[in-house]
């Protein structure tokens, strides 16, 4: 016996919050249609938070914004120089 999939869709998560001038690991969603690359999820190994507000990432191919998914701080923070 099978049963009829859930029609409820799974609601995206919560955009994370970024403390100011740090770097994060953070992975993106690309959720432009008609790209190739819709709804692939990228890994951004060291994405700098700037002042911690309007953090973006852009799809290499339609450049558009991707969708943050997850940010993990990353410790030690990378040296500038």
């Amino acid at each position: 016996m099978t049963t009829p999939e859930d029609p409820t869709p799974v609601p995206d998560p919560d955009p994370p919050v970024f403390q100011p001038y740090l770097y994060y690991k953070v992975t993106a969603r690309d959720d432009t249609e008609t790209c190739v690359n819709y709804l692939k999820i990228f890994t951004i190994e060291q994405c700098y938070s700037n002042n911690g507000t309007n953090v973006r990432v852009f799809c290499a191919k339609c450049r558009h914004d991707m969708r943050l998914m997850t940010a993990e701080l990353l410790d030690p923070q990378p040296e500038v120089s």
